[in-house]
């Protein structure tokens, strides 16, 4: 009997806790269309729960994750896709997971923040991205990040100084990295060319 209401208890604390941290606008049960709904078994070598139990990763990431935060234009959504501008190499990668993961579902004004968070990701983390893609992460959508980067450059000038400050931080760190970049320069260069 002690047993059962310590976890009816608990089971109503968790509740409570929830509930204050998710608003109406992050609800999963009223907008099913913005949580994530890809899981995986590891991150980066490391297992799930490894990221799932760490202590510098925010608390909506980790739910937004497990599909219960559904994105919004908010401050909470915001600060977690800024979490791939970390300079902490050992939560990153699950940002990169979850950011990937927002792209998918993601639209509106949500959607012209994160065209930022991209381009600012690129220039602080090339290698990172770049190793990704030559190793065929299936979480990057190339698409999507070059559809993304396109829109925030606009015009060729700004995409001429951004490739120019790319391929310097490529070669001094990552010149493995080289034809991954190329690769990806052509696709952001040929979407500034469509619009």
């Amino acid at each position: 009997m002690k047993t059962l209401l310590i976890t009816v208890l608990f089971a109503f604390w968790a509740t409570m806790v929830l509930a204050q941290e998710i608003s109406e606008n992050n609800d999963p049960k009223k907008h099913p269309g913005l949580i994530n709904r890809s899981h995986v078994d590891q991150i980066n070598g490391l297992p799930i729960d490894f990221y799932l139990n760490h202590k510098r990763i925010d608390t909506p990431a980790k739910l937004f994750y497990k599909g219960q935060y559904a994105l919004n234009d908010d401050e909470e959504t915001f600060r977690f896709l800024n979490g791939i501008l970390s300079d902490d190499p050992e939560t990153r990668p699950f940002y990169l997971f979850i950011y990937n993961q927002a792209m998918k579902v993601t639209d509106g004004a949500l959607s012209e923040c994160m065209t930022g968070i991209c381009k600012r990701y690129l220039e602080k983390h090339p290698c990172e991205f770049l190793f990704s893609l030559k190793n065929n992460n299936p979480n990057i959508d190339l698409e999507k990040w070059t559809e993304f980067i396109a829109f925030e450059l606009y015009d060729k000038g700004m995409f001429d100084q951004f490739s120019f400050d790319i391929e310097k931080k490529v070669e001094v760190a990552c010149s493995s990295g080289k034809s991954s970049w190329d690769k990806v320069k052509a696709k952001v260069e040929g979407k500034l060319e469509d619009k």
